[in-house]
Order: structure tokens, then C-alpha cells, then sequence
């Protein structure tokens, strides 16, 4: 639900989470063994996602349950060291869940692509999708616009099929010219002729 990536989720720590104004500072990511503040770009590693209220609340919870809930301590350390969680293990365990929730596993990082095309498909300004995401630049984001509603759609395909067409009027002029201007519906001609 916010959208970062694995490496960000494992590099994430207490003092991230911003309770107040309900967002996840992204400013370190776990990378090849190495926690740094060096990502894909300034924007990917220097941004902020809000928090919806759901996940604010499982956060809180787990705050008080992890025995890491320090500011300088991973929000998902590993339960006995504290130290950041091995990758592999992460994925491994993330399929295992699906299984057992009874749903088809999908690699972890289609958590981040759900993210932005459940934002675009409600009509989000591709800006703030980029954002959020980290995208350096807005080509990139694109890739979920495909899910973005047009504003007059639904409106645009119900007045190309409704009984009674409006604008142009096509389907009357079809009904009053041409050969099956006496059918209501060309298509039950008996095409002898």
C-alpha cells in the first residue's frame, strides 16, 4: 500500500514513519548487502508516500509488538538479530503466503505495479503517481496510465450503443436510407437479393 520497493521496505526504519502527517519517508534502501541513501535517483531515495489509515493502524500494531521499535531500528528487522532481513528469504516467504492465502504468487515487486495502476485506475494525477513510485521521470509512469479513466468514457461507448443515439444520429439515418429502411434491424434481412 505504498508503493516502495522491496530494497526500500528492507531498509526502512522507525524514524521513517511519520505518525503525524501519516507518510513513509523513503531515504535509505538496502542494496547488495548495503544500507544506502543512494538509489535509482534523488527523487526515488529522497520522497515521501502517504500512509493510508489501514496501513497506519497495522504499523502501529506492529510497533508495539516488534521488540525493534526504536527510531534507529528496521521497521522489518530480522526477529532475532535486528539486522535487515535476507532478500531471497523475503521473496521465498512472500510466495509461500500466497499459497497459503489461495491466491496465484506473484513476484513481490508486482506489490509496487498494484500500487500505481490501483492509483491511476481511480484517476490519480499522474504527478503525484510519479512521485510516489520514485520515477526520475514521467515516461516511466506512463506504463500505468493505460488504467487512468477518461473523463467521458463510459458516457462516449453508452451514446455510441444506446436505442436512442444522440449527436449525429446515425442509427435513424441507417433506418431511413438504404436498401432495409423499412427493417428495424438490417441485420434480420433475408440477403436472397
Amino acid at each position: 500500500m505504498t508503493g516502495l520497493r522491496q530494497s526500500e521496505l528492507l531498509g526502512l526504519r522507525w524514524r521513517d514513519v511519520d505518525w503525524t502527517v501519516q507518510r513513509i519517508r523513503v531515504r535509505n534502501a538496502f542494496v547488495r548487502g548495503e544500507h544506502s541513501g543512494e538509489g535509482k535517483s534523488d527523487l526515488s531515495t529522497r520522497r515521501s508516500v502517504p500512509m493510508a489509515d489501514r496501513l497506519a493502524g497495522e504499523l502501529d500494531r506492529w510497533s508495539k509488538r516488534t521488540a525493534y521499535g526504536a527510531e534507529e531500528e528496521l521497521v522489518f528487522a530480522h526477529p532475532q538479530s535486528g539486522k535487515t532481513l535476507d532478500r531471497s528469504k523475503v521473496t521465498k516467504r512472500f510466495k509461500e503466503a500466497c499459497l497459503t492465502a489461495g491466491v496465484t504468487p506473484v513476484r513481490f515487486h508486482d506489490l509496487r505495479h498494484t500500487f500505481g495502476t490501483r492509483l491511476a485506475a481511480t484517476g490519480q494525477p499522474i504527478r503525484s503517481i510519479q512521485e510516489f513510485l520514485g520515477h526520475a521521470d514521467v515516461k516511466t509512469t506512463q506504463i500505468y496510465m493505460h488504467y487512468a479513466p477518461s473523463e467521458r468514457e463510459v458516457e462516449m461507448v453508452n451514446e455510441a450503443f444506446s436505442s436512442e443515439p444522440t449527436g449525429n444520429n446515425l442509427g435513424n439515418k441507417l433506418r431511413k436510407t438504404g436498401k432495409h429502411s423499412e427493417q428495424e434491424n438490417p441485420a434480420q434481412s433475408d440477403f436472397s437479393d
